[in-house]
């Protein structure tokens, strides 16, 4: 059965569902800023190259393995947050393959000032079987985008696949817990997004990732407690290097280089 067959093309966002995952960073691509670029082009080299050159200096990082994976957190979020809300909460799918979206990358005081245009801002619904309409819309996030990136940062800056992938789980994470979950009551979509967040966690969800294993699976741990002692926080297994890009130092909550790990 071909994908068209599974569900309908033809389908818009309301308002109020426009206005929230504007919210989380999505752009029609008629709007998009000064300095952006076709996300695609960031899989040619050279272009790749010029535009972390170009985010170093203002991000404040010392080399570009630092600016890749701050590159890739900000990537991540903008990618995943509108795509995963409106999936979960709303039932409709975004289309964020590399081919439709836009990098921006201004930043003010090294702060991103970015959002996620999408060319197309249509919206898919499943018709039949929503699993195979899921499968489709996260084959587009990240073997058709994000796991692109992964490969490209890893072998131009040399920084490790294990943090550019951790990056991106913690976004994951942080979208479900902090905005998806805690915005639904009703017992059936909460039941969906659960449902949706386990299966980004199966350790036999590999093809949308296009890789031999889960490559977020091993970061989903229990919280722990950190410095804080009012607060739980999931510890990384890898360092995102934000303390090398701050001034003074600063370093992430739940940082493995400051929270020791449970046994």
């Amino acid at each position: 059965m071909t994908t068209k067959t599974m569900h309908n093309e033809n389908h818009s966002l309301l308002g109020n569902e426009w206005e929230k995952l504007e919210e989380l960073g999505l752009r029609d691509s008629r709007c998009a800023a000064l300095l952006s670029v076709d996300t695609l082009t960031l899989l040619d080299d050279e272009t790749c190259l010029e535009v972390l050159r170009q985010i170093q200096p203002e991000i404040g990082a010392p080399d570009l393995k630092v600016t890749a994976s701050l590159v890739i957190k900000r990537i991540a979020f903008l990618t995943l947050a509108p795509m995963l809300y409106a999936m979960s909460c709303y039932n409709k799918g975004l289309d964020v393959s590399i081919e439709n979206c836009i990098f921006e990358y201004p930043l003010e005081d090294r702060l991103w000032r970015s959002k996620m245009p999408l060319k197309n801002v249509q919206v898919t619904v499943p018709l039949q079987t929503r699993d195979h309409w899921r499968q489709t819309l996260l084959t587009q996030a990240f073997q058709g985008n994000l796991s692109l990136l992964v490969t490209q940062l890893n072998k131009l800056t040399r920084v490790p696949s294990a943090v550019l992938w951790e990056n991106i789980a913690v976004r994951i994470f942080s979208i479900y817990e902090r905005w998806i979950l805690s915005d639904l009551s009703q017992p059936q979509q909460l039941m969906i997004a659960q449902s949706d967040l386990a299966y980004l966690l199966d350790k036999n969800t590999t093809e949308i990732y296009n890789t031999p294993a889960n490559p977020i699976a091993r970061y989903h741990t229990e919280p722990s407690m950190s410095e804080n002692p009012s607060k739980a926080v999931r510890v990384r297994r890898t360092c995102c290097y934000y303390y090398k890009a701050t001034e003074p130092m600063k370093f992430c909550r739940n940082c493995p280089l400051l929270c020791k790990r449970k046994p």
